[in-house]
């Protein structure tokens, strides 16, 4: 296995529009309208990840038409990312509803399912994913790839891991950037599986990806929150530590991947530090809506309080437990995962 500082350096992201993210050459179209297949890495030129109010405005103010589907589905994605799932959920219902061709409809459900796993309502997230599977088949690879990770994410939250093994357990598509929520998604199946060497190698995979075809147009990748886990769970807490604080040092982070990274950081620190820690984790899932998080870091900071002989820990366990029964965590949902 690589060392920490040669597999930092393998996986360090670099700023640049790989040839993925160009933007495709129109299909022909009964309507004289110019038609791109949709990918979950869809950009925009001039909405940039942080900008929510600017995809708020796109979003009201454009309308569906497949020309405009890329920059709709990048507006909606930049939404989720900057905390307000509800909104992305409304939207993609939307203009699911209003796709004039399948796989854009697909691509907005898929979306929608997301948000809805961010949110916790993962009855409807798997309900969305599995008839939009049912929809489409396996074509096109790039969305099917997409759907297939949103599927088995929820499946995993739900401790369903043999059907999420159906969707993920199976060796890497080799479809460069648009394979990597699929990536990520059988790292956590390897994980909650207890094989985290497999899920160092995937998350490292998914990595070296993003340093390829990365770039500044699209939501974070929170790749090293990924290894950190891993590593975290193969019980190398120096490593995980520093990859951590390199992320919460990147600018474009989300609250969610925020909560995510500080929640894991908290695993590292000091007893005294660690409710510190956990009680910002606690703001940021808080502030992204984010239910299946917030039960994760309710029960964290419930262990922590234990751990220092603190009663109150019994109670903010009994909350976690309770967010995570409504929302259908199942119990490996409540230790790492992010």
């Amino acid at each position: 296995m690589e060392s920490t500082s040669t597999t930092r350096r393998a996986v360090m992201p670099q700023r640049s529009d790989g040839p993925e993210n160009s933007t495709p050459h129109p299909a022909r179209s009964s309507h004289c309208e110019r038609v791109v297949p949709p990918h979950w890495h869809t950009g925009h030129l001039t909405i940039r990840p942080g900008n929510a109010r600017a995809a708020e405005r796109l979003l009201r103010s454009v309308v569906p038409a497949p020309a405009t589907y890329p920059a709709l589905l990048h507006a909606a994605r930049v939404l989720l990312h900057n905390g307000a799932p509800d909104r992305t959920a409304t939207w993609c219902g939307k203009l699911r509803s209003q796709a004039r061709t399948p796989s854009w409809a697909t691509a907005f459900r898929t979306l929608r399912s997301e948000a809805l796993l961010q949110l916790g309502d993962l009855i409807t997230a798997e309900h969305e994913a599995a008839a939009a599977q049912d929809a489409m088949g396996t074509r096109p690879a790039s969305l099917w790839l997409w759907l297939a990770a949103v599927r088995g994410e929820v499946l995993l939250a739900q401790g369903r891991y043999e059907e999420a093994a159906a969707h993920l357990d199976r060796p890497a598509p080799e479809s460069g950037w648009s394979g990597v929520p699929w990536l990520r998604a059988q790292g956590r199946l390897h994980l909650a599986e207890g094989r985290h060497q497999d899920a160092l190698d995937v998350f490292s995979a998914a990595a070296r990806l993003a340093r390829r075809h990365g770039t500044g147009r699209l939501p974070h990748l929170p790749w090293r929150s990924d290894i950190a886990e891993a590593l975290l769970c193969s019980g190398r807490g120096g490593q995980a530590r520093a990859l951590l604080i390199e992320e919460l040092a990147v600018p474009a982070l989300g609250p969610r991947h925020r909560a995510v990274a500080l929640r894991l950081l908290a695993t590292t620190d000091t007893p005294g530090r660690r409710l510190r820690t956990l009680a910002r984790a606690v703001d940021e899932a808080r502030r992204c809506k984010d239910r299946i998080e917030l039960a994760r870091v309710m029960a964290d900071y419930a262990q922590a309080l234990d751990a220092l002989g603190d009663a109150a820990g019994a109670v903010f366990l009994e909350r976690a437990t309770d967010l995570a029964a409504d929302c259908g965590l199942a119990s490996y949902g409540l230790q790492y995962a992010g």
